[in-house]
């Protein structure tokens, strides 16, 4: 197992270090994204995010009804880091256009618009935003509020955040394995025999999808067996839960992304959905992996085991088709049977 530290501050929270923590501006745009997200979720833990495709209609986080005749409540947040000025204020402008011209297609109510930003205003600039927030609260009839570097710190600040805190700015990376610790990373194995897994329930769940291309997901399940196996063989305790923890985060991602496609359209199934869960787990499970020595496909492996497992799927009716799977068949010998029984009665 490789070691870890733990990258703890001073205790004063700098949204900048979100650029070290992943890996430059983009990584620390996406990052404070989620970070809001994640914020808004410590009161609100029905929070949704919404996925671009291609846009995200104004809404980085949102808590309430999407559809016709609903109402929400969004946080936008923006990674002004360097300050605010004029050309913020157009940024936030079009942001709050964007979103009110989402919910006017297709049918919902904003009730609050909050912008969040690591930043501080100055004197001008709080001048215009007092104004800015007047007139299009009269204007919409619905609250604007303003969260700035000083009232994030302070929210991540309380006991309730610790773990949200910590996450952000105060993470645990793997060491490189030294001479004393030789392990290597775990590999992923080919699965040479295509019609393994045939009869598995989630290959069934990709069929109703309409995904007919199923040997990546066996592979990615063949996979995660293999680290299921080894993890349990071995029994080292940090390991088993960091699996346990990796299961977890795996079926949080299914969970958000499909509540969201449910949202989003009223059809069976949800043509995005695959793709987006996926490269959620991909792009998003780097530190789980690393946990485990182990590749990020090993994830998408264990999200298979879940969907095997009937506690996920690719269509609204997931449930269903998972019953029906397992239901059992009734044999020849018992038709036949109730055949000779029948006869025997007349």
């Amino acid at each position: 197992m490789l070691d870890q530290i733990a990258v703890v501050g001073s205790g004063d929270i700098d949204f900048r270090f979100l650029e070290t923590r992943f890996a430059g501006s983009a990584g620390a745009r996406d990052a404070f994204e989620r970070l809001i997200a994640d914020i808004v979720g410590i009161v609100h833990p029905d929070v949704q995010e919404i996925q671009a495709n291609p846009g995200d209609w104004g809404i980085d986080a949102y808590v309430g009804d999407l559809g016709r005749g609903g109402e929400v409540h969004i946080w936008q947040s923006k990674y002004f880091i360097n300050g605010f000025g004029t050309t913020q204020q157009g940024d936030v402008r079009e942001s709050y256009k964007s979103a009110q011209k989402a919910a006017k297609a297709n049918g919902y109510k904003i009730a609050s618009w909050t912008l969040c930003i690591p930043c501080e205003l100055d004197g001008p600039m709080l001048t215009w935003w007092e104004g800015w927030k007047k007139r299009t609260s009269k204007a919409d009839t619905l609250t604007v509020n303003l969260d700035t570097a000083g009232g994030l710190r302070r929210r991540l600040q309380a006991p309730a955040a610790a773990a949200v805190r910590n996450h952000y700015f105060s993470p645990i990376f793997p060491l490189p394995p030294t001479t004393a610790d030789p392990e290597e990373p775990r590999g992923l194995e080919e699965l040479v025999d295509n019609t393994k897994y045939d009869g598995a329930l989630f290959v069934r769940q990709m069929d109703e999808a309409g995904l007919p291309e199923t040997f990546a997901a066996r592979e990615a399940f063949f996979n995660a067996e293999i680290l299921e196996r080894e993890v349990t063989d071995k029994g080292v305790q940090p390991e088993i839960s960091a699996l346990s923890t990796w299961r977890v985060r795996v079926s949080s991602t299914w969970s958000t992304a499909f509540n969201t496609a449910c949202q989003m359209s009223a059809d069976r199934r949800f043509p995005q959905l695959y793709s987006e869960v996926l490269g959620g787990i991909e792009t998003s499970h780097a530190q789980e992996a690393a946990s485990l020595r182990a590749h990020v496909l090993h994830g998408v492996g264990l999200l298979h085991q879940a969907v095997d497992n009937g506690r996920a799927g690719w269509v609204r009716d997931w449930r269903d088709v998972a019953e029906v799977h397992r239901a059992p068949i009734p044999s020849i010998a018992s038709g036949l049977n109730n055949e000779e029984g029948r006869e025997e009665v007349s």
